[in-house]
């Protein structure tokens, strides 16, 4: 019985790693590469499969093939380019909000990036890693340490204050005893659906676009996002690892 069990698991690992690599050893063969390329090419693909569909496959590509596979692709995302957002409030289409930083790792677009139909933005503060929800205590009920995320500071821009909106009354009394009636403090942010204009900082945080209802662009959009300037992709190595948010693909 053993033994058969043994040989059950033997054939379904190996019926994977043919689903993995076979198809990337034709589709090498296909396109004119060599068996030694093939083979390479076939392993690290039963392991991270995205980079031969998304990485290695695009470079034998022509740009003719490229500007077709980029024209399919985006139409299956039903949006008008491929850097574009479906927005989560009204399913409009948010031109031009992705673009790639200078390690090739998706990023917001310079702002502002609104929707054109509502009040959605994607730079908006509470999508930022520099966001810290909560009302101070000099706004009403709540604190800083509370869970609302309409209001909240910032870390990075700070301003004097009022020492009563800024800390606790206790801690207020001792500051104004000492001389102190403002201190320096994070920037509150009255609506973190709206940055400040004059905020260079922003930084897109994936967790935060999560509790949005935005998904965090994958391998397969980053690759679209390469395609949409010069039809040149970059290799990606064998010994690079995989993000947590390419594991979808895996």
């Amino acid at each position: 019985m053993s033994s058969l069990i043994g040989l059950a698991i033997g054939l379904a690992v190996l019926f994977f790693l043919l689903y993995r690599a076979a198809p990337i050893w034709l589709d090498g063969g296909r396109r004119g590469g060599g068996p030694t390329r093939r083979l390479s090419l076939a392993l690290v693909g039963i392991v991270a499969p995205y980079r031969y569909w998304w990485g290695a496959r695009l470079e034998d590509m022509s740009p003719g093939e490229q500007a077709d596979l980029l024209k399919r692709e985006t139409a299956a995302l039903g949006l008008a380019r491929a850097d574009s957002l479906r927005c989560p409030l009204c399913g409009a289409d948010v031109p031009r909000a992705w673009a790639l930083d200078s390690d090739g790792r998706p990023t917001a677009a310079p702002g502002p990036i609104k929707c054109p139909q509502c009040d959605f933005r994607l730079d908006a503060c509470r999508h930022c890693a520099h966001f810290l929800p909560g009302n101070p205590p000099g706004w009403g009920r709540g604190g800083w340490s509370s869970d609302d995320w309409t209001f909240g500071r910032c870390s990075v821009y700070k301003e004097l204050q009022p020492v009563e909106q800024v800390s606790s009354p206790e801690m207020a009394r001792q500051l104004k005893a000492r001389g102190f009636d403002q201190v320096r403090a994070p920037l509150p942010i009255v609506d973190s659906y709206m940055p400040p204009d004059f905020c260079t900082a922003f930084k897109l945080d994936p967790r935060r676009l999560q509790a949005s209802g935005i998904r965090w662009p994958d391998a397969r959009r980053v690759a679209l996002l390469r395609m949409l300037g010069p039809f040149a992709v970059s290799r990606v190595g064998p010994g690079e690892e995989p993000t947590h948010d390419e594991q979808w693909l895996l």
